[in-house]
């Protein structure tokens, strides 16, 4: 299945692909850098290996209110895979994201699992925030130095 979206950051200079790999490696500074209205994160199970997938519990600020949906975050030897598995009102919701270093850029392709109705919706809102999220953990890798 091809991505729904791609998001695609070109790495400033003085920024290494090793840094922010760093950061995509660093759960916690990559929830933070994803979620910023995050009000809670809980470790479920597994450990940050390369290959081995940790499950978190989130809890986090919406502007229709606060959610909770699990997130499964698998460190790759080029980036990081996560999956949002959340339940909404109106149904399922599952988002899958590749984010890799590559060719000079963060790049992350997007799958978005949802009925009709939501997908449009959704879609929209990760090619709003989701750029901001790359300019956040590039960010983050530039004060890792």
């Amino acid at each position: 299945m091809a991505p729904t979206t791609t998001v695609s950051t070109p790495l400033p200079a003085g920024i290494t692909p090793e840094q922010v790999l760093r950061v995509l490696h660093n759960h916690e500074l990559f929830i933070k850098a994803t979620s910023p209205s995050l009000i809670s994160q809980k470790l479920l199970s597994g450990t940050p290996e390369i290959g081995s997938p940790c499950v978190f519990d989130i809890t986090d600020k919406k502007p229709i209110g606060q959610t909770t949906y699990k997130l499964t975050l698998t460190n790759q030897p080029d980036g990081i895979d996560n999956l949002v598995n959340a339940k909404p009102p109106v149904g399922t919701l599952t988002i899958t994201g590749t984010w890799r270093v590559v060719d000079g850029q963060l790049r992350e392709e997007v799958i978005i699992d949802t009925n009709m109705l939501m997908k449009k919706m959704v879609k929209g809102n990760v090619e709003k925030t989701h750029p901001e999220q790359h300019l956040a953990i590039l960010k983050e890798a530039s004060a890792a130095v």
